[in-house]
């Protein structure tokens, strides 16, 4: 009997466990209802091709940037005509031979992926043509017309995962450096053959074949620059030559700005600027400003110069208007333009840049009623002008006579700074008339003929005497009278040493007659300011040299 017991024990233990397991399958069961089968197995086939599929897609994209995607080009050449076809940096055309590119083909070699080639060329008398691509001609052919310049580029979706670089033989300069994706190569505007041409693809960020520096060289210089202005501050943007700032409204220049509008010229632009309470500023670059706003400080100088690997082709030259002076030679290749030490402003400022050999830009002439305006035998005045400012001088005099106000104020300064000398200088003839010069100028024709009359007397329109900036003086010492013997007395040799401190010069110095025109003066003054006349008087040269203008 207690056999049986212990067997029905376990029996029953036996029974329980199985039903808790049915239990718990009823309970957990659902859970699973809405899966199938054939669903489980489609989920494993989904991420077993979705795996698959990435992994070809790497391997694409791979064997696109890795797999040796090539360049073929053949060009056409004068008196050779279409050269075979030559890959990936080999020279197509030809060099030292003087022979001309009049045509090319590209095309791509073992392309995987989305990727094309198309490219244009300038072709002389034509310019840039229509990009072409995939192996079809660009330039001419029969026509004997110079490939000049040629950009190449790569499209498609795989485009960015290569460089395409190209190098051009040019004439007269040889092979440039190497462009790159749609940048110029070889020449614009020099009327320079291409003669040969090499072309690479590499993979996006191999290093390029070799120097990329300058593998462009352009006439086509775009600059353009702006001055910030007393009362008025920065001015639109000018460019070739046009006038930045202003003339005859003393206001001061604050400061500039330039700036290169074409970077494949390869040219680049500095300046530096000499600063009221400042001086020279230090050199700026690709528009910054040089000088400052807002300050109340003026520009007195400027000095700008080319870098860049093509700078040395061309020359900039600038010219400023300047207080006092105004429109000052131009200068060019970082000379200095304005003043330094005179505590004068800059007003206006045009700028241009050339080729070098070209005859540089002409002198700006002043302003009718300008102090700085030059008059002489080739540069006239209206016979309508009269000085709006005339004063009847009140000095010693052997007529009367009048000058224009600043001028006669300075003249009485000169004249008293004599007098402290024990000397006594006297006016002989200031402002005339184009109807008085008329009738002075005749009146010599008669006397010396008008050989004789060209050395002594200017033409109506032609004398400084109608600005009111000319005085002829004398002395007792030569009898009143207009001679050259006046250079030699004490009052002339005064006047010679020290007529500018005064803002007068002697227009007509000894031995200048083939630049001026007239013969030696030493009574002629002619009014240009202090300054001016300091430093034209110490550069021992002639309003037409000091000025450029003949």
């Amino acid at each position: 009997m207690g056999k049986i017991g212990s067997g029905n024990g376990l029996f029953i233990s036996f029974v329980k466990t199985v039903f808790l397991c049915m239990a718990f399958l009823l309970v957990i069961g659902p859970a699973f209802s809405g899966v199938k089968a054939e669903d489980n197995q489609a989920g494993v086939e989904d991420a077993v091709n979705a795996s698959s599929n990435t992994s070809n897609q790497e391997t694409i994209s791979q064997s696109a940037v890795n797999t040796s995607l090539g360049c073929s080009y053949r060009t056409h050449v004068q008196n050779v005509g279409w050269q075979a076809y030559v890959s990936n940096g080999a020279m197509s055309g030809t060099e030292g031979q003087g022979l001309r590119l009049e045509g090319i083909e590209v095309k791509l070699d073992n392309v995987i992926g989305d990727v094309g080639i198309e490219y244009t060329t300038h072709v002389e008398n034509i310019g840039w043509q229509n990009y072409v691509k995939n192996g079809v001609m660009s330039g001419t052919e029969g026509q004997s017309l110079r490939l000049e310049a040629i950009k190449i580029r790569l499209t498609g979706n795989d485009a960015k995962n290569y460089d395409v670089y190209y190098q051009v033989h040019a004439q007269n300069i040889g092979w440039l450096d190497w462009a790159k994706n749609d940048m110029s190569a070889g020449s614009e505007g020099f009327g320079l053959r291409l003669e040969g041409i090499r072309i690479v693809v590499a993979a996006k960020g191999d290093p390029a074949p070799g120097a990329t520096e300058r593998p462009f060289v352009t006439t086509n210089i775009q600059y353009s620059y702006q001055t910030h202005i007393q009362n008025i501050g920065w001015q639109d943007w000018k460019k070739n030559g046009e006038l930045s700032g202003t003339t005859g409204q003393n206001l001061r220049l604050e400061a500039i700005q330039i700036k290169d509008e074409n970077p494949e010229s390869n040219i680049g632009i500095e300046y530096q600027t000499h600063v009221q309470n400042i001086g020279w500023q230090g050199w700026k670059v690709a528009g910054e400003m040089s000088g400052t706003s807002n300050q109340g400080l003026r520009l007195e100088g400027i000095q700008i110069r080319l870098t860049g690997a093509n700078a040395g082709l061309f020359d900039v030259y600038y010219e400023a208007y300047t207080e006092g002076f105004g429109w000052m030679p131009w200068v060019k290749n970082g000379e200095n333009a304005g003043t330094e030490g005179l505590g004068l402003r800059l007003e206006g400022i045009k700028i241009i840049i050339q080729q070098k050999g070209v005859t540089g830009p002409s002198p700006t002439e002043n302003e009718l009623g300008s102090m700085a305006q030059l008059v002489n035998k080739n540069h006239s005045v209206s016979a309508e002008y009269v000085p709006g400012d005339l004063v009847w001088v009140n000095l010693p005099s052997t007529r009367d006579t009048q000058l224009r106000a600043d001028a006669a104020q300075h003249l009485i300064e000169l004249f008293n700074g004599a007098s402290a000398q024990g000397l006594t200088l006297y006016c002989c003839s200031g402002y005339r008339s184009y109807a008085t010069q008329t009738s002075l100028y005749q009146w010599n024709v008669d006397m010396y003929g008008v050989a004789g009359a060209e050395l002594v007397s200017a033409r109506p329109g032609m004398s400084e005497h109608q600005l009111g900036l000319a005085m002829d003086v004398t002395s007792a010492t030569v009898d009143f009278d207009l001679v050259e013997n006046f250079g030699l007395t004490a009052e002339g040799q005064f006047i010679r040493d020290h007529a500018h401190e005064y803002g007068f010069i002697i227009r007509y110095p000894q031995g200048k007659t083939n630049i001026t025109g007239y013969a030696y003066e030493p009574w002629h003054l002619r009014y240009l300011g202090v300054e001016v006349a300091t430093t034209i008087h110490n550069s021992g040269k002639t309003m037409e040299e000091f000025y450029g203008i003949y």
